[in-house]
């Protein structure tokens, strides 16, 4: 992680880290899923398009499962080991550059060398960076057996759009480049977090909510890139491609930059009410998951010797 990296993948990083800070506001109790796959779809995007993770992650569980999910989330925040002090002496370090009263001003002036550099260093060269990257993200993508045929369909086609976006011209732009400094430093603000252990200590609910002010900034950090994740959220639209009891296959496309991209998404009926089978199927294993070690742990400590 000591390599330089080129300024426009340093506000990539930024905002990346800021999104895994997640926070807090309690979304209404009554946020159910609803009772049809396709309107839990649109239920999902519209969750997204609001910035709000928290019913995005109640409309992608039922209550029981959700719940427990929560109660590992807060066991394991209680139960973390303390935050390494280099990571949290970088983390610190970066938010207070973000949240200082100068930020904009001095993240711009450190910003303009990086990207003279990088228009110099990329000029010519970015075809053959840009079909060699395409070509190892692809490779990535097929050989991942956590993916199915339509995932790696879909994640293509979206790296396809981005990799064509992705020109040295939009990121070397100085207007666009303090714009996406601007959207970072409101988000850091935002979401005041000025240390890794606050934001590691963060129980599900807080978490979410403050992962939603992430979200936010991310979307105006793309946007000033000419990347609208809001239009493509806007643009979802979902149909019912079948359904037997209570499973259903729903068509989803969105519109990504100037394609419609498109996939299909596994719908559960528990109750009366649609999830997506993926996170249930992905939150029963990992409380199987979490069980299991707790067991095992358990069945490895010592007795406690008489009183």
């Amino acid at each position: 992680m000591t390599r330089r990296l080129p300024a426009w993948t340093l506000l990539a990083l930024l905002a990346l880290v800021l999104s895994l800070a997640a926070c807090r506001k309690d979304a209404p109790e009554e946020a159910k899923a609803p009772g049809n796959p396709v309107a839990a779809v649109e239920g999902l995007a519209q969750a997204l398009r609001d910035n709000d993770l928290l019913r995005y992650s109640r409309l992608s569980l039922p209550p029981e499962l959700h719940a427990r999910t929560e109660a590992l989330w807060n066991d394991r925040v209680a139960q973390a080991d303390p935050v390494a002090d280099a990571d949290a002496a970088e983390y610190d370090k970066m938010m207070a550059r973000l949240t200082a009263p100068d930020a904009e001003a001095e993240l711009n002036r450190d910003l303009e060398p990086k990207l003279a550099k990088l228009e110099a260093e990329i000029a010519g060269q970015w075809p053959l960076m840009q079909a060699t990257a395409l070509i190892f993200v692809n490779a990535a993508i097929q050989a991942n057996t956590d993916l199915s045929a339509e995932d790696k369909t879909h994640a293509s086609e979206v790296v396809a759009g981005l990799m064509a976006w992705a020109q040295p011209e939009l990121f070397t732009d100085r207007a666009r480049a303090r714009a996406a400094v601007a959207a970072l430093v409101d988000t850091a603000n935002a979401l005041d977090l000025p240390t890794l252990a606050q934001a590691r200590a963060l129980p599900m609910v807080p978490a979410m909510e403050k992962g939603g002010i992430a979200l936010a900034g991310v979307k105006q950090v793309a946007k000033a890139y000419d990347l609208d994740l809001d239009r493509a959220l806007d643009g979802v639209r979902a149909e019912l491609v079948s359904a037997q009891g209570d499973r259903a296959q729903v068509k989803v496309r969105y519109p990504l930059l100037d394609k419609t991209v498109s996939f299909e998404m596994a719908m559960l009926r528990r109750g009366d009410s649609w999830y997506s089978a993926q996170a249930v199927a992905d939150a029963e294993a990992e409380l199987a998951e979490a069980g299991e070690a707790a067991a095992t742990t358990s069945a490895g400590a010592p007795a406690n010797p008489a009183g």
